[in-house]
């Protein structure tokens, strides 16, 4: 557990029992990368807030532009251009607030190059001297193998050799005590090798150490720095959420207060003032008689008996009009030689008021010379003929 003023240290908790382990540094650098990563997720979070600030910026521009005065009059008129105008005020605010972020996420992005630099340039030195540890290490482990089979060999040539001295010849004795001086010489030499090994992988061992060491003193200060920088944006990040919207409340506030002065009495009266008729109202229409005397008069005509029985076909049907005759003797036909009694029926025959009523007229004749009298053929109405055989 940690207690205020305690320091945890990267360099005393990333080593390792095994003499070429790098899982302490690869720990660490997998960390520093971790880092990076985040650095990189802030840096897009605030480019997509900013962009998101930016489109509702526009939007609200393009809503101030599509909107005009709805034709609105008097105090509700101001109280609706003051929102109007503050709404474009807003859109400002929110146009500057996606600047800062930006400018906020360009700051992390040069932050995030300059960690990953300097852990590069870290991770190259501490990978050379941890090469060269490994390098030394397999190098030293072989002398060692080749001096123990040495000195395995310089022993065995000298226990060959006295056990000679007892029962072997003279010639035999001399050429296995040079053989059992030959290896212990190798031995020896192998043994010299082995130990300018060890020294100079001990002397690896402490560079790689010490070099160790620092790439975990850099690697805790650039944690912490990233750490803090970190916190300072989002910090930052809030300080502008906050800030975009107190300058939004101002706004609204404004527009609170210009709403506060509307009266619907003022703007009718002004409507009614700037855009009234007239105060008096249409006279009523009453109703006017055509006659004088108030009653209705109108001639009466006698009904043929023809058509007395039958319904009229006129009381839904204009006049028909004259026709065209051009002479006398073409508008009247040659009547046939018989003897015929001829009935004319006239269903239309205005009256001098332009009423219709029914005129018959009968009458009898023989001869093509014959004619009915008082009747001018140019000047006949249209007729319709009823026959009746005799």
């Amino acid at each position: 557990m940690l207690y205020p003023g305690t320091m945890t240290r990267f360099e005393d908790n990333f080593w390792g029992a095994e003499f070429c382990s790098t899982q302490g540094f690869e720990t660490l650098l997998t960390r520093m990368k971790e880092g990076s990563n985040m650095c990189k997720e802030l840096e897009d979070f605030l480019k997509h807030r900013a962009k998101a600030e930016e489109e509702y910026s526009k939007t609200l521009q393009k809503m101030v532009k599509s909107t005009g005065d709805g034709g609105e009059i008097g105090i509700l008129r101001n109280a609706w251009d003051t929102v109007r105008k503050e709404t474009d005020h807003l859109a400002t605010v929110h146009t500057t607030m996606s600047q800062s972020l930006l400018k906020e996420a360009e700051d992390i992005r040069g932050f995030r190059k300059l960690q990953e630099q300097h852990r590069k340039e870290i991770e190259e030195d501490n990978m050379k001297y941890t090469r060269l540890k490994r390098d030394l290490y397999k190098k030293t482990m072989d002398a060692k193998r080749s001096y123990e089979q040495k000195c395995k060999e310089a022993d065995g040539a000298e226990n060959a050799y006295s056990t000679s001295r007892v029962t072997a010849q003279q010639k035999e004795i001399d050429k296995l005590k040079k053989k059992a001086s030959g290896a212990r010489q190798q031995a020896e030499q192998a043994d010299t090798a082995y130990k300018s090994c060890v020294e100079g992988l001990e002397q690896s061992r402490i560079s790689w150490e010490k070099s160790h060491a620092h790439s975990c003193q850099v690697f805790q200060k650039m944690e912490e720095e990233r750490i803090m920088f970190l916190r300072d944006k989002l910090w930052v990040h809030s300080n502008l959420g906050s800030m975009i919207c107190v300058q939004n409340d101002e706004h609204y506030e404004d527009m609170r207060k210009a709403l506060e002065h509307c009266d619907q009495h003022k703007d009718v009266s002004l409507f009614v003032n700037t855009k009234k008729t007239g105060t008096q109202r249409p006279a009523p229409v009453v109703y006017e008689s055509y006659y004088p005397d108030g009653t209705k008069s109108a001639k009466k005509f006698a009904v043929s008996p023809l058509h007395r029985d039958r319904p009229s076909t006129m009381s839904s049907r204009p006049p028909e009009p004259l026709p065209q005759v051009a002479s006398a003797a073409s508008a009247v036909p040659n009547l046939p030689t018989k003897d015929k009694h001829r009935s004319i029926s006239a269903n239309k025959y205005p009256d001098d008021d332009n009423n219709f009523s029914e005129v018959s007229v009968d009458f009898g004749y023989s001869g093509a010379q014959s004619r009915p009298s008082g009747i001018n053929p140019a000047e006949r109405l249209p007729y319709s003929r009823t026959e009746e055989r005799e």
